[in-house]
C-alpha cells in the first residue's frame, strides 16, 4: 500500500484519504482543508500500511471511498491511530455482494475482462457523465492494466473472506443515489445501524464538497469565537438557557458532600456555564479547556487551570478512569465525531464519575440549513444514547426545542455572528443575498439534548 502526502504544512491534524480501486494520488490532488494535511492512501496489492507515515498527528479524520471502505475496516482498528471522523463514501465493508455491495457476477466479469477498453467504460460509468469523466481524465492514475488486475484479484479475494475479523465504528455513510457501480440499493442494506447521508451523486463524488460538508475547519470555528468572545456573553441568550438547565441536573444529581477531585470543563469559552457551578459543587481542581483560551471565573472556591488546545484530541490523551467530572455545553456538536467523543469521555471517567453535556443535535439551524447549504453534521439523541455503554449508564437524555425571533433576516443574521455561530462555514454569497433581500427567515431553531451519564 502506498501513502502520498498531498498537503503537508505540519498540521497536527491529518486527512486521511483512503482511495478505491485503481487509483493514485493524482485524483485528489485538488482537495483542500484549512488546518490538515492531506494523504491518500492507495493500490491495496501491498497488505503492510506503513503507519510510521502518519505518526505524530494528534487527530486523524479518515474518509474511505469504494473498495477502501473495506480497507478502512482492515486496517485502521488494528493500528490504534487517533482516529475522530470516519466517513465512508460509495462503498461498504463487503464490497463484494449481491446484497451489500457490487454483485459478484459484475465484480468477476469486470476482474475476468479487464482491458483498456473496458477500463474506460468503466471510468464513465464511475464518473456518471461526459462532463466528470473529462475532468477525471485529466488527473487520472497512471497505471498499468496488469497491476489493476492484480490489485482488484486480491481485493476480490478478501471482499468475499466469510469470516472477516475487522470492524470499524463508522459516524456516517455518504451514498450516491446516482451510483452505477456499487448500487445505492445494496449500500442502503449495508448501512442500516448507521447515520446516513443520500445524495444525487455518481460513484465519484464532489469529494470537496463532501469534506466541506462533514469535517469541521477548526481554526475558523477558533477565530470566530475568538473575534466573537465579547459580544457572545450578551448575544447568546439560547446557549445561556441551555448552560443553566444543564448545571441545575449536574447539581442535583452531585450535591455538595460529594467530593471531586478532578474535572474538567470542555468548551469553557466565557465561563457561563463555569459560573453557575463552580461554588456549588465540592470540586478540587478544575481544569477549563477551549479552541481558545477560556476565561477562568473569579472567586472560584477551588484551583483553576485554563487549557487553550483541541478536546477532540485532548481526551485521546487521557488515561483510562482518570477524570471524575467532565462537564461541557453548547460545544460537542463542533467536535468532527461528538461519538466517538462521547466514547473517550466514558472511558476516562473514574467508576462513579459523572458526564454532563448539552449539545445541539439533529434539526437544529434546519431552514438555515436548507437555504445556504451550510451546517454542523448534528447528531441525533438516539445515536448518543447508543453511544452509551457499559459500565456507563444514563442518569437522564431529554431534547428541548428552543427558539429566538428576530425582526429582520439582516438582525438574525448579526446575531450569527455575534455569537460565532457562523463559524461552520462560508455560506454562498448569493443565498445570502437572496435571504436579506425575501427578509423571510425570522427565527432560529435549536433542539438540545441534555445527557448526563454515571459510570458504574
Amino acid at each position: 500500500m502506498r501513502i502520498v502526502f498531498t498537503q503537508h504544512d505540519g498540521n497536527s491534524r491529518l486527512l486521511l484519504i483512503m482511495a478505491g480501486w485503481g487509483m493514485t494520488e493524482a485524483p485528489f490532488r485538488h482537495i483542500t482543508m484549512s488546518g490538515y494535511d492531506i494523504a491518500v492512501a492507495y493500490d491495496y496489492t501491498d497488505e503492510v500500511f506503513d503507519r510510521d507515515a502518519l505518526a505524530g498527528y494528534r487527530e486523524i479524520v479518515a474518509v474511505a471511498w469504494s473498495m477502501g471502505v473495506m480497507e478502512a475496516e482492515r486496517i485502521l482498528p488494528q493500528e490504534e491511530l487517533p482516529v475522530t471522523l470516519t466517513i465512508a463514501i460509495n462503498g461498504t465493508p463487503r464490497p463484494v455482494s449481491d446484497s451489500e455491495g457490487i454483485p459478484v457476477n459484475i465484480f468477476r466479469g469486470t476482474l475476468d475482462n479487464l482491458s483498456k477498453a473496458t477500463l474506460s467504460r468503466f471510468n464513465r460509468r464511475m464518473c456518471g457523465g461526459m462532463d466528470t469523466y473529462k475532468k477525471f481524465n485529466e488527473s487520472k492514475p497512471d497505471r498499468s492494466i496488469e497491476s489493476l488486475r492484480e490489485e482488484l484479484s486480491l481485493l476480490g479475494r478478501r471482499a468475499l473472506d466469510p469470516t472477516p475479523d475487522y470492524s470499524l465504528d463508522w459516524d456516517v455513510a455518504v451514498i450516491g443515489l446516482d451510483d452505477m457501480i456499487f448500487p445505492a440499493t445494496n449500500q442502503f442494506n449495508a448501512w442500516s445501524n448507521t447515520r446516513i447521508i443520500a445524495i444525487e451523486t455518481p460513484h465519484l463524488p464532489d469529494f470537496q464538497a463532501i469534506i466541506n460538508r462533514l469535517v469541521v475547519d477548526k481554526p475558523r470555528v477558533a477565530k470566530r469565537f475568538g473575534d466573537t468572545r465579547l459580544s457572545y456573553d450578551i448575544s447568546a441568550s439560547i446557549q445561556l438557557d441551555v448552560a443553566r438547565k444543564l448545571a441545575r441536573k449536574l447539581i442535583k444529581v452531585l450535591t455538595p458532600e460529594i467530593q471531586i477531585n478532578r474535572a474538567i470543563e470542555i468548551g469553557a469559552g466565557d465561563s457561563r456555564l463555569t459560573r453557575e457551578y463552580i461554588n456549588r459543587l465540592n470540586i478540587n481542581d478544575l481544569e477549563l479547556w477551549d479552541l481558545t483560551l477560556p476565561t477562568a471565573p473569579q472567586g472560584a472556591t477551588c484551583r483553576v487551570t485554563t487549557v487553550a488546545d483541541d478536546a477532540e484530541a485532548r481526551l485521546r490523551e487521557l488515561p483510562d478512569n482518570s477524570i471524575n467530572l467532565i462537564v461541557s455545553s453548547s460545544t460537542l456538536q463542533w467536535f468532527n465525531s461528538p461519538i466517538a467523543a462521547l466514547r473517550q469521555i466514558q472511558r476516562i471517567l473514574t467508576p462513579g464519575g459523572i458526564a454532563a453535556i448539552a449539545l445541539y443535535t439533529e434539526g437544529t439551524l434546519a431552514r438555515l440549513a436548507a437555504t445556504t447549504g451550510i451546517s454542523l453534521n448534528y447528531v441525533s439523541e438516539a445515536l448518543l444514547a447508543n453511544a452509551v455503554k457499559q459500565p456507563c449508564v444514563i442518569e437522564f437524555i431529554e431534547t428541548e426545542t428552543l427558539r429566538t425571533d428576530f425582526d429582520s433576516t439582516r438582525k438574525l443574521l448579526e446575531h450569527l455572528r455575534s455569537t460565532g455561530v457562523d463559524g461552520v462555514g462560508h455560506a454562498p454569497s448569493s443565498s445570502l443575498r437572496n435571504l436579506l433581500r425575501e427578509n423571510s427567515l425570522l427565527s432560529l431553531q435549536f433542539n438540545s439534548t441534555t445527557l448526563i451519564i454515571r459510570k458504574q
